[in-house]
Formats: C-alpha cells, sequence, structure tokens
C-alpha cells in the first residue's frame, strides 16, 4: 500500500496525507505507516479527532508503551501518557512546560530505552511552540573515516539531566526531579553509535543531554569528544523544525535523531496553553516483530 505524502521544511521528515487514525487500520496499511515512520524519522499527520483510547491504540502499532520516569507529571489513569503543558493548578505544574528545551534524545537514561515518541496535540499557544529535530543518520554517515574508527564501539554514561545547563532553576535544564525520583536516578550505559533495530542503518545516539561522558574514558576527554559529536548533530544542515496545530499526531524516532523544544511560560489565559499527549514507546513495532522482520 502506498500513502501520500509531502515533506516537512527542512532535510527531512514527511506529512502523511488522507489517512484518519480514528478508525482501525488494517494490517498493510500499518506496515506502509511505520515503514514511512523508519524512513523519514518525523511523521506528521493533521486534522485528527483522536479520542483517549483511539490515541492509546494508534501509540501501540509502534511499540510496546513505556510509563515515563516523571510519574507526577503522567495524564491520571494512563500511566504512560505523559503531559506536556503549560497549565498549571495551584500554582503546581501539571506536565512539562521547560524541561525539554534543549538537545536531548528520549529516555536515553533508561535500559532499555525509547525507541520512538508519539505525541498528540489538543491545545497550541497562540504564538506557536515550535520543536527542532537533527538527523544522526546523516551526521553519523558525514563524519570522517577516521571519526568513524575512533568511535566505534565506544559506550555512553547516560543519566537523567541536560549535560550543558544542570541548574535546577534554568529553563533550560532537564524537568525538576521529585525527592525519590532523584533517589531513583542511575547511570546506564549506551553505545555511542546505534545500528537501527529495524533498518540496521548507523546513528550517532543520545550525544547531547543525558549523556555525561564515555565509558573508561577520562571526564573530560568524553565530555569534549561528545560536545564535538554533538554541535556536529545539529549543524542547520541537517535540522527540520515543526509546530504543532490542534489535531496533530507527530512521532519520531529517537533512536536517529536530538530534538528540542521551545521553553514556556505558564499559561495566563486560553490563548497561551499548550496541551500535549506524549507516549513513549521501546522495542520493535507489533507488526514487524510478528512478520520477523
Amino acid at each position: 500500500m502506498k500513502l501520500e505524502t509531502r515533506p516537512l521544511p527542512g532535510p527531512f521528515g514527511v506529512e502523511i496525507l488522507g489517512l484518519d487514525l480514528a478508525q482501525p487500520m488494517e494490517r498493510e496499511t500499518v506496515e506502509a505507516l511505520l515503514n514511512l515512520f523508519h524512513q523519514h524519522q518525523i511523521i506528521v499527520l493533521r486534522e485528527q479527532k483522536l479520542s483517549f483510547g483511539q490515541y492509546d491504540r494508534v501509540t501501540r502499532h509502534f511499540g510496546g508503551q513505556k510509563p515515563h520516569f516523571l510519574d507526577h507529571l503522567r495524564l491520571n489513569g494512563h500511566p504512560a501518557i505523559l503531559m506536556l503543558t503549560n497549565v498549571q493548578e495551584n500554582g503546581r505544574p501539571t506536565g512539562v512546560y521547560r524541561g525539554a528545551a534543549f538537545w536531548h534524545t528520549d529516555v536515553a537514561y533508561e535500559d532499555p530505552p525509547n525507541s520512538s515518541t508519539i505525541v498528540y496535540s489538543l491545545e497550541v499557544p497562540r504564538g506557536g511552540c515550535p520543536t527542532e529535530f537533527a538527523d544522526c543518520f546523516t551526521a553519523y554517515d558525514d563524519l570522517p573515516q577516521a571519526m568513524k574508527e575512533r568511535i566505534a564501539g565506544l559506550r555512553v554514561i547516560h543519566h537523567y539531566g541536560n549535560r550543558w545547563d544542570m541548574d535546577e532553576n534554568s529553563k533550560h535544564s532537564a524537568e525538576t526531579l521529585t525527592p525519590g525520583q532523584k533517589e531513583r536516578v542511575r547511570n546506564v550505559v549506551m553505545p555511542l553509535v546505534r545500528s537501527h533495530h529495524v533498518t540496521g542503518r548507523k546513528a550517532l545516539y543520545g550525544v547531547a543531554g543525558s549523556a555525561f561522558g564515555i565509558e573508561g574514558w577520562p571526564e573530560d576527554e568524553g565530555i569534549g569528544l561528545l560536545d564535538e559529536l554533538a554541535h556536529h548533530c545539529i549543524q542547520q544542515k541537517y535540522r527540520t523544525q515543526y509546530d504543532y496545530a490542534v489535531g496533530d499526531l507527530a512521532a519520531w524516532d529517537t533512536f536517529s535523531t536530538l530534538h528540542k523544544a521551545q521553553a514556556q511560560e505558564p499559561a495566563h489565559g486560553d490563548t497561551d496553553r499548550r496541551v500535549l499527549w506524549r507516549v513513549s514507546v521501546t522495542g520493535k513495532p507489533p507488526v514487524f516483530q510478528s512478520n520477523g522482520r
């Protein structure tokens, strides 16, 4: 089955046209959708009208749902849905509204990590709130051969936070953790070069955000290499920017992208409100598991 697409503004990512996600999809449609996803790394489907249950069903096509570490900002009644919102209740945040405004890879600090993230837009602020994405497949392909040989087999030390800004009061730091969450933070190690779990294509993985060193290296040398690779990845030639409209469903491949949201201030009225549902998934899509791909 062939789905109609048009490119997003930038060097990668596509909008998929003419598909109503509120309706259950046949197997061949799911395969076509996911093939486009893994080819283009970001997909957007606009003007969707999804109930809670319909959104839940769509996300399960991408992999196994994974409850987010920020358990105090999950949607009540659904542990896999993290709220992305600047709406507050009694002066307290009800979701993430500043803690993703830095280059990062979603949940590279847990094992198993995210394989993709799926977001559904319910409300958007009048001034917009664009997200930027960087293509880590092409960034890896463009590295000099000597650098590819240098980094082959290296493993990166990850834990929750933003390596470039650890000030909890900064709008460019990671979301502030509760005391209980801080006690659960652990180091995990991930490959610096990851072969994609579906396509096999190599990408630089998790070089910004939660990456705090290279296993077996002195801290300053490890961070120096990570900074070099991160700045390589986020060059403008590798970047696509996308801004949500109400009803947009967007998904991105976390194994082959970095992304950065725009920091928001708390909403003061209806025109300032931003409300998104976000689900993290891990592992291969079920349709590819069952057919042996």
